[in-house]
C-alpha cells in the first residue's frame, strides 16, 4: 500500500499514475459522471478505491489515470483521479 499522504497542502502533493482493472463499480452517476470504483492494481494485494469522473465504466475494463492519494475522513485511503 502506498504511504499515507502527508499533512502538506494539495498544491504540494505530487500527481501519480495508477493503472489496473475495474473489479467493481460501487457508484456511478450518469448525470455528473462521478464514480467510485474498486480497482485491482498490480503490486497491491487489496483492491484500491478510485474516485473521479467518467462517462461510462464497467467491471473488467482497464483504467489508467493520474491523481493523488487522499485519506478521506469518512471513507479512508483512496486515489482521487483528476
Amino acid at each position: 500500500m502506498p504511504p499515507l499522504p502527508s499533512a502538506s497542502s494539495a498544491a504540494d502533493r505530487q500527481h501519480e499514475r495508477l493503472a489496473g482493472s475495474i473489479e467493481r463499480v460501487t457508484f456511478h452517476s450518469e448525470q455528473s459522471g462521478f464514480c467510485v470504483l474498486r480497482v485491482k492494481v498490480r503490486g497491491q494485494r487489496d483492491l484500491v478505491t478510485v474516485v473521479g469522473t467518467a462517462a461510462a465504466v464497467s467491471p473488467g475494463e482497464s483504467i489508467e489515470t493520474q491523481g493523488q492519494w487522499v485519506n478521506d475522513r469518512q471513507h479512508g485511503l483512496q486515489f482521487r483521479a483528476d
